[in-house]
């Protein structure tokens, strides 16, 4: 049997991947700061829930050693925390809820993968999942701070993937629009009352196994209502040339 791990397991999207996880026979441990929700979701599929503070270093550390210790093995690890800045517009900045967001939505992706790595290629492989967002494309101007948070949380999946392959880990970036979760606050009515489609809990755990189980996948992907999961196509970097104007080569 397989063991996934998904942090935030116990909120909107984390519990439809827990969920989609154990239809595919997966053990999963629901790792969640709100031990009550985890246990809500671990008890609805048979899995395991855990109290985790996936900003702090330490404790994602912590719980990979305890993975360890009663599993032995993790095969899958969706890092799916991630919180709103409660920050419209840019000025004036709240130090306070600014670096909440940073913690929350970034540094929880770099201490996962810095934790779950070593596990991963200690059985000879595995995948790792991070939930991003449509912002880490396209800049959200309503939210800088958001915008920040999860195109550095981008950035670090896509630096990381040739590292992470070289010990059998594959790594993705799922970038879905708005969710309809109640992370989206006030502006899930608004988006409602415009007409504007939300994608579903579901749909981003299906996208994700969609993304698993595509042969050769791309490190990252968008997924907008309407619109099955697809990858994300960067423009190419302008060449570097060197004074004979020879082309110097981009590893």
């Amino acid at each position: 049997m397989q063991i996934a791990l998904v942090t935030g397991g116990g909120g909107g999207i984390g519990s439809a991947v827990a969920r989609r996880l154990a239809r595919e026979g997966q053990h999963v441990v629901v790792a969640d700061i709100d031990l009550p929700a985890a246990t809500r979701v671990a008890h609805a599929v048979q899995g395991t829930p855990v109290r985790l503070n996936a900003g702090d270093f330490d404790d994602n550390h912590r719980l990979a050693g305890w993975i360890t210790e009663h599993f032995g093995q993790l095969d899958v690890a969706v890092l799916n925390v991630g919180i709103n800045s409660g920050q419209r517009g840019a000025q004036p900045l709240d130090p306070a809820r600014y670096r909440d967001c940073v913690n929350v939505n970034l540094d929880s992706i770099v201490f996962g993968i810095d934790a779950v790595t070593p596990l991963m290629a200690a059985g000879g492989g595995g995948l790792i999942m991070v939930t991003c967002s449509l912002s880490s494309l396209w800049p959200e101007v309503s939210n800088p701070v958001y915008t920040l948070t999860k195109t550095g949380a981008l950035g670090y999946v896509r630096a990381m993937a040739r590292l992470l392959a070289e010990r059998g880990i594959a790594i993705h970036a799922l970038c879905p629009s708005s969710v309809d979760t109640p992370m989206m606050g006030p502006s899930r009515g608004r988006a409602l009352a415009q007409g504007f489609p939300l994608i579903s809990p579901d749909q981003v755990a299906e996208a994700m196994m969609t993304i698993a189980e595509t042969p050769g996948a791309a490190t990252t992907w968008s997924l907008v209502a309407g619109q099955p999961p697809m990858p994300y196509e960067f423009a190419p970097v302008p060449p570097t040339l060197r004074p004979d104007g020879t082309v110097v080569p981009v590893n």
